[in-house]
Formats: structure tokens, C-alpha cells, sequence
């Protein structure tokens, strides 16, 4: 009675052990424990097996059965946590890898759209209605006219002129001044009087400089003499 004890023991010690692994068997980590104790619980169902081959079997191969059930619930679930970790890290890998591609895919056009503005895009860059309209005004008196800044502001602003109030003249001008080659400009202008009136020297800078002329500062007058013969085109008003 007492050796049957002894192997009833195993029987319910691999069922007790067997139940304890699957109950924590699904838990991360935690199931690590049950695989331990899912291995010790099949080698007491085995052993109890053995030892009760002349007798009823029945707890000893419930044991073992929940056992290796155990054993595969862990190497499931673990499959299925590793493989929920790699997918959460290839998209995380994946989507830094988008943004950076859409950034630098961003910066490249941000560069090309530099290199290939105009000086006259770059003025007229986020004008609108009126506002665009004054400024290809004011590059059309410069490109045709060759005028300085002084006599660009009188023509935009007079009533034989654009009309425009003082305000919206120095807006245009203010965002001009920066682009524009007024040098160059002089140059076009003492090309234009050398030709049509024949000035030279000390008569073209002065016509050049006057209040009654062309309105260029002293340098700029100095530049146009001395320049005069530059193979200078209307395209090169700008900077």
C-alpha cells in the first residue's frame, strides 16, 4: 500500500506541476518558469508511468499531458511575442527611414527650387493681386527704361505715372534694392545717352547724377564713365 502511495506521488506531482505551467504559460517572461516547470512535470509523468505500468495511469498521463501542453503554449506564445517585437521594430526602423528619405527628398527640392529661382522670381516670390502687380510694374520701368532708384520711386509714384502711395513704392523698392545691379544700370543709361546725344565724359556723368537727369548717386555716375564700354545687356540688372 505504501509503494503504491510512493507512485501515486509522482502521478499527482507532475499533474500539480502540469496545471502550474499552463496556468502562467501564456505570461511574457513569466513562461520562461513554465517551460521549467512543463519539462520537470513530463519527466514525473514519464516516471510515474513507469512505476504504475501494472495500475491505473490515468492522473500520471493527465499530468503528462498538460505537461507537453504547457511546453508548446510557451514555445507558441514566445514565437508569437518575438515575432510582434521585430514587426514593431521594422516599422519603427521603417517609418525613420520614410521621414528621412521624405526630408531629404524635401531638402533636395528646397535646393533645386534655390538654384533655379530668377532674381525676378525671387521678387516676386509670395506676391499676390495688387501687390505682384506693382512689382512687375516697377522691374518693367528698370528693364526698359534702365532708371535709377530715385527716378524708379518718382515714376511709380507720380500722377503721370503708376499712381502708387509712398508706402507701396518703398514695399516694392525695399524688396528690389537687394537684387538689383544698380551700377549696371547706370551703365545702360549712359549707353543710352552716349547714343542718342552723344555724351561723354564730364557731360554724361553730370546727366547721369542730376536731379534733371537720371538721379544715379555719384558712385554709381562714376561707374557708368568709367564702364561704359562693358559689354553690359538689360539682363545683367540683376545681382
Amino acid at each position: 500500500m505504501k509503494k503504491e502511495n510512493e507512485k501515486l506521488v509522482f502521478s499527482l506531482i507532475s499533474l500539480i506541476i502540469g496545471i502550474v505551467a499552463l496556468t502562467i504559460s501564456w505570461v511574457p517572461l513569466i513562461n520562461n518558469i513554465a517551460a521549467l516547470f512543463a519539462i520537470i512535470g513530463i519527466i514525473l509523468g514519464l516516471i510515474a508511468i513507469i512505476l504504475n505500468r501494472k495500475h491505473k495511469k490515468t492522473i500520471a498521463i493527465v499530468g503528462l499531458v498538460i505537461s507537453i501542453l504547457s511546453f508548446v503554449i510557451v514555445l507558441a506564445t514566445q514565437a508569437s511575442y518575438a515575432n510582434a517585437i521585430d514587426k514593431a521594430f521594422n516599422s519603427s526602423s521603417s517609418s525613420k527611414n520614410n521621414a528621412s528619405l521624405i526630408n531629404s527628398s524635401k531638402s533636395k527640392k528646397a535646393t533645386t527650387s534655390e538654384k533655379q529661382s530668377t532674381p525676378q522670381e525671387k521678387a516676386e516670390l509670395g506676391l499676390q493681386g495688387n501687390e505682384l502687380a506693382r512689382m512687375k510694374t516697377a522691374i518693367t520701368y528698370l528693364k526698359s527704361s534702365h532708371l535709377s532708384k530715385q527716378d524708379l520711386y518718382d515714376q511709380l509714384t507720380s500722377e503721370y505715372g503708376s499712381k502708387m502711395t509712398a508706402e507701396e513704392t518703398n514695399d516694392v523698392i525695399n524688396k528690389l534694392d537687394p537684387l538689383i545691379n544698380w551700377n549696371n544700370l547706370a551703365v545702360l543709361s549712359a549707353k543710352s545717352y552716349r547714343d542718342s546725344s552723344y555724351l561723354t565724359g564730364q557731360g554724361l556723368y553730370d546727366q547721369l547724377t542730376s536731379e534733371y537727369g537720371s538721379n544715379f548717386t555719384a558712385e554709381q555716375g562714376q561707374y557708368a564713365v568709367e564702364h561704359i564700354d562693358d559689354d553690359v545687356k538689360s539682363a545683367d540688372i540683376w545681382n
